[in-house]
């Protein structure tokens, strides 16, 4: 029986060493070849936004995350948005901020059509070790450990070492919190999204206004160039019904809003696929918002 366990041991081995090295190290070697992980990228964006010095504050989804480059903005300015955020995780960045007694002045929040219908946990194994407890109980019964071994696991995947060889140039973040895409999308990309609203995420947008209302911080609302593929997502009478509700919360005083949703500007070449802008329309559209900030700020310079 002893012998038996000791040629189990031997031929286990491999397997074991296999799992702990990819455990270790395939989140290092995946980001070297295809961008820094959806792990190391929150971890990066929260150590930064601690680190960094600035006044205004971007928080939103992945389409903020890619299309609003900080260094083209005059004020001080940090992109702490993420891929699937919605307002609930924007909430929760906000008061990790405040708590981190940041003087923010100006809150750039994304909004789009859909994100009020989201309500995700993909990144809660993350966003657990910075957040406030009370985050995770809007997630009934999630257990966290388990994501995180599947999150670990999932390294162990021998299919992994496919991605190994890329065929895009990689995502690069930067130290500013924008995440840049490179590369073009197509004539042909579809999207499809969902405009229905959530109390949910209503609520949390709520919240974070009153939030910035208490703290003197001002919002400015954006929402980024759409392509007509992701528009068609929408019809006219869901459009006017949305107006008619987001309408309300704009002040012009301290809460502001700015739509380049159907700016003429942005064409296909501007954009790395159905939503996202690439690097050079991110370039382009955040030097168009800091023209338009510096209008809200500084009228009378103007």
């Amino acid at each position: 029986m002893k012998k038996f366990f000791n040629q189990l041991f031997l031929f286990s081995i491999p397997g074991l060493t296999y799992i702990i090295l990819a455990v270790l190290l395939m989140p290092t070697l995946l980001s070297l070849q295809n961008g820094p992980s959806t792990k190391r990228q929150i971890d990066t964006s929260f150590k930064n936004a601690i680190k960094r010095d600035y006044e205004m504050l971007i928080l939103g989804n992945s389409r903020t995350y890619r299309g609003i480059n900080p260094d083209f903005i005059k004020m001080k300015c940090y992109n702490f948005s993420h891929d699937n955020d919605s307002y609930n995780q924007s909430y929760y960045k906000l008061d990790f901020i405040i708590k981190k007694h940041k003087k923010i002045k100006y809150l750039i929040l994304g909004m789009d059509y859909f994100q009020f219908s989201i309500k995700s946990d993909t990144r809660n194994y993350v966003y657990a070790d910075f957040f406030a407890k009370e985050y995770l109980n809007d997630y009934e019964n999630e257990n966290i450990l388990k994501k995180k071994i599947e999150y670990y696991c999932g390294n162990a995947d021998p299919k992994k070492l496919l991605s190994l060889f890329p065929k895009e140039k990689k995502p690069v973040l930067r130290k500013n919190g924008q995440l840049a895409m490179f590369g073009f999308s197509k004539e042909s990309d579809k999207i499809e999204r969902n405009i229905k609203r959530l109390d949910f995420q209503v609520d949390y947008f709520e919240k974070i206004l009153r939030l910035c209302k208490n703290q003197n911080i001002k919002v400015i609302i954006v929402t980024l160039p759409t392509r007509v593929n992701e528009l068609k997502s929408y019809n006219e009478k869901q459009l006017i019904e949305f107006y008619s509700f987001f309408n309300k919360y704009i002040d012009n005083k301290n809460t502001f809003y700015l739509n380049y949703c159907y700016h003429e500007d942005f064409k296909t070449f501007d954009y790395a696929d159905a939503t996202h802008l690439n690097e050079s329309g991110a370039n382009h559209f955040s030097h168009l918002l800091n023209q338009d900030l510096m209008h809200l700020i500084y009228p009378q310079s103007n």
